[in-house]
C-alpha cells in the first residue's frame, strides 16, 4: 500500500468530526476511493463525470495550518479529504486540467482582454504566488448557439465540448498544447485558466520570414503531426472517438519561448467525429476540409490532415492554396482545387502536401504514415539545411518582437451570409 495514497475522509455516513482512512488511487479515467479496512470500493470518481467537482479552496486558503483538506462534491454528497501538504499538492497536480475545480477566490482580475457574447478573455493574478494567468470564461448559453456541440456524435451535455476535449488531452498529458492551470466552474460558467507565457503565431512568423528554410518547415510539420497523432491516441482510449481541431490555422499555431516549441491553441470550435448534419462552424475560409461543405458526409480526424496541408502550402509558398480574394478562395476551397506554383521546393515535402490536400479524406494518409517519411530522418534533414528552427527562435525570440505584430484578418465561415457559386454541369 502506497502511504501517499492514504487520506482521512469525513462525510461517509459518520457523525461530523469522525473520519475514516481511505486510499485515493489514480486511474486512467479518474480516481478509485478504497476502504482501507476491507479493501472494498467506495467510489469510482471519473474525470468526466458531470456530478463531480473538486474544491481546493479550504486547502489553498489555510496552507501552513493543521487539518488540511480539500472537498470532493460527488452527486450531491460532500466529502472532506484530509492529508499532508505533500499529499494534497500531489493530488492537486494530478487533478488539474482533468477534473473540474470549483472556481475559488485566489484569482483577482487584472485586465479584460476580450469580451464577446460567447466568452470573456481576461488576465488574472493568483494572489498567492503573484503569477499572471489567462482565463477564458465561457458563456454557456451563447457559446452553445454557435458551437458544434449539438451536431456531434458525442452529444450535448452540460459541459462545453471545448472543456471536454481539453480534459481528454490533459488526461493523456498531450504535448504541443497551451499549458492549462485549471478547468473551473463557478456555478454559472465554465472557465479555462491557462498559464501565461510569451508567444507568437505562425502567421506572425511567416510575416517576418516569408521564405523560411525547408528545415524550419519540416520541424514545424513534425511537431504538428506528433500533436495530432497523440490526440488520436487519446481518443482511442476513450471509445475510439476522434478529435477534429477545426481551427488548425496560422493564428492557432503558436511558438512558445518558455517551452521552445510549437503548439496548438484555441479549441473553441473543436468537435468530436461526427456525421455532418448541418454547417460545422468556426473554421476559417481557405482552411475548411471539402467534406465539411457536404451534407451528411462523415467528418473524421482526417479533417486535421487537410488543414495541416493548407498550413504546409502556406509555409512553402506564403499564400493560401485557393486564391487571393475571399470569393475565389471559398469557391476553390469547396471544390478542393488548387495549383502549385513553379518552384524549386523539395519534391518529397511537396508530395506530402499534395497527399494532405486530397479532396477525398480516405486518400489522405494517417499521421503515423506521414511521420515515417524520409524527410523527418536526421540524415535527410542535414542534407537540406543545418539551420534549426527551434534553436534559431530560442536565440532570437526577443529581438524586434514588435515586427511580428499583425492584425487579425480571420474570415470565418459563419460570417459569410450569402455567396452565389456556379456549380456547373455534372459530367
Amino acid at each position: 500500500m502506497n502511504q501517499n495514497d492514504l487520506f482521512l475522509i469525513e462525510g461517509l455516513k459518520f457523525q461530523k468530526g469522525n473520519k475514516q482512512a481511505v486510499q485515493l488511487i489514480p486511474q486512467v479515467n479518474g480516481l478509485k476511493m478504497i476502504n482501507t479496512s476491507d479493501n472494498s470500493l467506495i467510489l469510482n470518481i471519473d474525470f468526466q463525470d458531470d456530478g463531480v467537482l473538486f474544491d481546493w479552496s479550504p486547502y489553498i486558503n489555510k496552507q501552513g495550518e493543521d487539518n488540511l483538506y480539500f472537498i470532493i462534491h460527488f452527486h450531491g454528497q460532500l466529502y472532506k479529504l484530509f492529508g499532508t501538504p505533500i499529499q494534497l499538492d500531489s493530488m492537486q497536480e494530478f487533478s488539474a486540467g482533468k477534473f473540474i475545480f470549483k472556481r475559488n477566490d485566489i484569482y483577482t482580475l487584472d485586465t479584460i482582454n476580450e469580451s464577446m457574447s460567447t466568452h470573456q478573455l481576461s488576465t488574472i493574478i493568483n494572489r498567492h504566488n503573484g503569477k499572471k494567468y489567462i482565463e477564458k470564461r465561457i458563456n454557456q448559453l451563447d457559446s452553445q448557439q454557435i458551437s458544434n456541440s449539438s451536431i456531434t456524435d458525442y452529444g450535448c451535455d452540460g459541459v462545453p465540448e471545448e472543456i471536454r476535449i481539453i480534459q481528454l488531452l490533459n488526461i493523456q498529458r498531450c504535448p504541443y498544447l497551451m499549458k492549462i492551470d485549471q478547468l473551473t466552474f463557478d456555478g454559472e460558467c465554465y472557465s479555462i485558466i491557462y498559464q501565461s507565457s510569451p508567444q507568437i503565431s505562425l502567421r506572425q512568423i511567416l510575416k517576418k520570414y516569408k521564405n523560411p528554410p525547408v528545415s524550419f518547415i519540416i520541424e514545424i510539420l513534425e511537431q504538428l503531426l506528433l500533436g495530432i497523432y497523440i490526440q488520436n491516441l487519446v481518443l482511442n482510449i476513450f471509445e475510439e472517438l476522434n478529435i477534429i481541431h477545426n481551427g488548425i490555422t496560422l493564428e492557432n499555431i503558436c511558438y512558445s519561448q518558455e517551452f521552445n516549441s510549437i503548439y496548438l491553441c484555441n479549441f473553441s470550435h473543436s468537435i468530436f467525429e461526427t456525421q455532418n448534419r448541418s454547417q460545422i462552424k468556426g473554421n476559417s475560409i481557405g482552411f475548411v476540409p471539402p467534406e465539411q461543405y457536404q451534407m451528411n458526409s462523415h467528418i473524421s480526424s482526417q479533417a486535421n490532415i487537410y488543414q495541416l496541408g493548407v498550413l504546409l502550402y502556406y509555409m512553402l509558398f506564403n499564400e493560401n492554396p485557393f486564391g487571393k480574394d475571399q470569393k475565389k478562395i471559398l469557391q476553390n476551397n469547396i471544390a478542393g482545387k488548387y495549383q502549385i506554383p513553379n518552384t524549386n521546393q523539395d519534391k518529397n515535402i511537396v508530395d506530402i502536401m499534395k497527399s494532405m490536400l486530397q479532396k477525398n479524406p480516405q486518400k489522405r494518409k494517417s499521421c503515423k504514415e506521414y511521420l515515417a517519411s524520409k524527410i523527418f530522418m536526421p540524415a535527410y534533414r542535414s542534407k537540406i539545411s543545418k539551420h534549426s528552427f527551434f534553436s534559431f527562435f530560442e536565440d532570437n525570440f526577443n529581438k524586434k518582437i514588435d515586427e511580428f505584430e499583425v492584425g487579425d484578418d480571420n474570415n470565418f465561415v459563419q460570417t459569410v451570409k450569402s455567396l452565389q457559386i456556379n456549380k456547373g454541369n455534372k459530367k
